[in-house]
């Protein structure tokens, strides 16, 4: 609350007037015009040479923008400076170039002066600043203006202040030391006050995935939750990644210590799997030719994909038609850097339906890319997973960063959904949420998402 504010609280003040004062400044266009003159004054000098000059040749102009050589070249025509004749233009004989030579002169005027009051300028300038060829050279400021007076309670309050001891509200050691406490004025305090609070922020990140979980809910999808720690037929086999080939290369993964692997894995999904990966089922697909190792399928890793939870979603009797999402932590072994961390949020999600089509996915990824990542700049690319066809990487410009991938997605491939009974089209996305949370909050390391220095990092507080 201002100084102002309390002292009429206090009936210290009473206003006596209002008004609103308007500064001028120049727009940028109009220091241009202040260094390369008005419009109307450059075609003016291309024509004072005497020499006549074809109407497309004054007006493409490379100094003047087409709409303004045009704008410019109309008015001269209205106010009779120029002649037009057989296509050629001419100056006028006698022609008065005295109001355009004053619309220059209060350009450089306000220019020089670095803006002013609209009180200071004559009658007639004030009248030129309303005319439509002169608005988009000046920028305007209102300020509202009000005056004050002291009330009798306000004129005691400044006697009392000039005869006042000073106050003084520590006492210092020093102070006990050399007397200097003696003669002053304690200030008073209410110990019967409550403490102020500090309170604090939610972490905008937080709140950015809040968000995000909402708009999801709300669209009607349904989460999908599962543990951290996941055995590789989830995270790998069940999406059609071969054990022993360069495609299993994708994903640098974090194998559990201990215990090393799984229990157990359910049937008839683990032989289903299986199956395709032997190319002996009954989906059409030749597999990959190799035997298939279930003691190697129950080796436990951290999860290094959330599309792990898609394809255990398959296998627990989905709605059909039905849309699943998961905002999943998973793990990598990476070099971290401005768009890279070991650990990191994805975003996942599939979608079951019998009319389910590339278009469905493609209008999918462009919303998340432009409402939650608030990107203006999206692109979709040909990409491979090896358990999508076909397969699109999504890509945002980031202001500072340039093109950076949000992550990819696809039509899960028949080798992925058969095993688990699914006979219907599955759309698939898995994107970065932590690279569209650095969009979405004007970031341009994703580390700041993470630091407890928030004056450095999202102390903006923006709402998402």
């Amino acid at each position: 609350r201002s100084a102002i504010e309390r002292l009429k609280l206090r009936g210290a003040v009473e206003q006596t007037a209002e008004w609103v004062e308007t500064d001028v400044t120049l727009s940028e266009f109009g220091q241009t015009c202040r260094v390369h003159q008005i419009p109307e004054l450059r075609l003016v000098a291309a024509l004072q040479t005497g020499a006549s000059l074809a109407i497309p040749v004054l007006q493409n102009r490379d100094d003047l923008a087409r709409a303004e050589s045009g704008a410019a070249f109309g008015m001269l025509r209205r106010s009779g400076l120029i002649t037009i004749a057989d296509g050629q233009a001419r100056l006028a004989a006698g022609a008065d170039l005295s109001e355009l030579q004053a619309r220059q002169q209060l350009v450089e005027q306000i220019g020089a002066a670095g803006g002013c009051n609209l009180t200071a300028l004559a009658a007639a300038d004030q009248a030129r600043l309303d005319e439509p060829r002169l608005r988009q050279l000046f920028l305007r400021t209102e300020t509202k203006v009000r005056s004050y007076r002291l009330t009798v309670v306000g004129q005691s309050l400044r006697e009392q202040a000039a005869t006042a001891k000073e106050e003084i509200s520590r006492l210092t050691p020093a102070m006990l030391q050399d007397g200097s406490w003696r003669g002053k004025r304690f200030r008073p305090y209410n110990i019967g006050l409550p403490p102020r609070l500090v309170a604090g922020y939610r972490n905008p990140y937080r709140r950015f995935l809040d968000k995000t979980k909402q708009t999801l809910l709300a669209l009607g999808f349904t989460e999908m939750r599962g543990s951290l720690v996941e055995n590789e037929f989830w995270n790998m086999d069940a999406l059609f990644m071969p054990q022993f080939h360069p495609a299993r290369e994708i994903h640098d993964v974090y194998f559990v210590e201990e215990p090393t692997h799984a229990q157990s894995i359910a049937e008839p999904y683990l032989s289903n799997v299986a199956a395709e990966h032997e190319g002996r089922s009954d989906s059409g697909s030749r597999g990959w030719g190799y035997l298939f190792d279930k003691r190697r399928t129950h080796r436990l890793v951290l999860r290094s994909q959330g599309t792990a939870l898609s394809v255990r979603q398959l296998g627990q009797q989905p709605k059909i038609p039905g849309k699943y999402f998961s905002m999943a932590r998973c793990f990598r072994y990476d070099t971290v850097d401005a768009t890279h961390a070991p650990d990191f949020i994805q975003i996942e999600g599939i979608v079951l339906s019998e009319e389910m089509t590339l278009r469905h996915l493609l209008g999918m990824l462009m919303l998340f890319a432009r409402e939650v990542a608030q990107a203006t700049e999206v692109r979709a690319v040909p990409a491979y997973f090896p358990f999508t066809e076909p397969s699109v990487e999504v890509h945002m410009r980031h202001p500072t960063l340039g093109w950076i991938e949000l992550g990819g997605s696809g039509i899960f491939r028949p080798e992925v959904t058969k095993p688990f009974g699914i006979d219907v089209p599955v759309i698939a996305w898995g994107l970065g949420l932590d690279r569209m949370a650095m969009m979405a909050l004007g970031r341009n390391d994703i580390r700041h998402l993470f630091t407890n220095n928030l004056p450095n990092g999202l102390a903006d507080n923006r709402s998402v």
